[in-house]
């Protein structure tokens, strides 16, 4: 599933292929996409492609913004041969082919004013970006001040910080060595300190390792860059002990038992 990380990719591929370039056509092949308004689109010039939360967005020179959100399994792919399984196909005047692929059909593309992307992200209640400003632990804890649940699940709230999900959490959480059950409001300031740095540390690690044409999502056999998601049963690269897996709130959670209670 697409995070923060992955969809800063897409965005700044979206941005190196088709900013200055004119869209020629646009080929709706999935009927649960159609009349969304992306015919509208054919003939303006890409002026920016960027990224908010889990949201890409691409500013054309006509007033309009094409907004894409990848939801579980979406993606943004180069396309030159018309091979891929495509749910919608942009073909640029320069002949470049990007395809938005789909298997789960869960994703969304669709047109708004550019005037108004602005209430558009305002009425998702998103909060704000941890990345690529650096964020100090104080910033963290005020953000999450008056939750009481654990800091696993508050990291996921998008309300109080945009973009991190499942995967982010997890990998952040270890790195920082805090206890992923912990009750957000029991964190220490040297612990929030922690995660604030490692936050920071696994967008750009995901960043560096992952970057390129197209993602590997974890159900796609794109688990390479993680520390201990995806990892139960074994060694922590850190200590050796056992990667366990729980289930907090409906999801999968990794950590390492050792590296937490020696970091308390």
């Amino acid at each position: 599933m697409p995070e923060l990380p992955e969809v800063e990719i897409m965005a700044q591929n979206l941005d190196r292929w088709l900013v200055g370039d004119r869209i020629g056509s646009i080929d709706v092949r999935d009927g649960k996409l159609a009349g969304n308004g992306l015919s509208g689109l054919v003939g303006a010039k890409v002026v920016r492609a960027w990224r908010r939360a889990k949201y890409a967005l691409v500013d054309v020179d006509c007033g309009k913004t094409l907004v894409v959100h990848y939801r579980m399994t979406g993606k943004t792919v180069l396309d030159p041969r018309k091979q891929r399984r495509a749910r919608v196909r942009l073909e640029m005047a320069s002949g470049t082919r990007v395809a938005f692929e789909d298997p789960r059909r869960l994703g969304e593309l669709f047109v708004l004013d550019t005037a108004a992307v602005d209430g558009f992200i305002a009425g998702k209640s998103l909060g704000p970006e941890p990345w690529p400003q650096r964020r100090d632990g104080g910033w963290w804890s005020r953000a999450m001040t008056g939750l009481r649940g654990p800091i696993k699940t508050a990291m996921m709230k998008q309300d109080r910080v945009a973009g991190i999900g499942n995967i982010l959490a997890s990998e952040s959480l270890f790195m920082a060595q805090v206890d992923p059950r912990l009750a957000t409001n029991a964190l220490s300031d040297d612990q929030w300190d922690r995660l604030a740095d490692a936050v920071h540390a696994v967008i750009q690690r995901t960043l560096d390792a992952e970057s390129g044409d197209e993602i590997a999502y974890v159900n796609a056999g794109g688990e390479g860059s993680f520390l201990v998601y995806g990892h139960a049963g074994t060694p922590c690269p850190r200590c050796t002990a056992t990667i366990v897996r729980f289930v907090q709130a409906g999801r999968s959670t990794f950590y390492c038992p050792e590296c937490v209670s020696d970091a308390k």
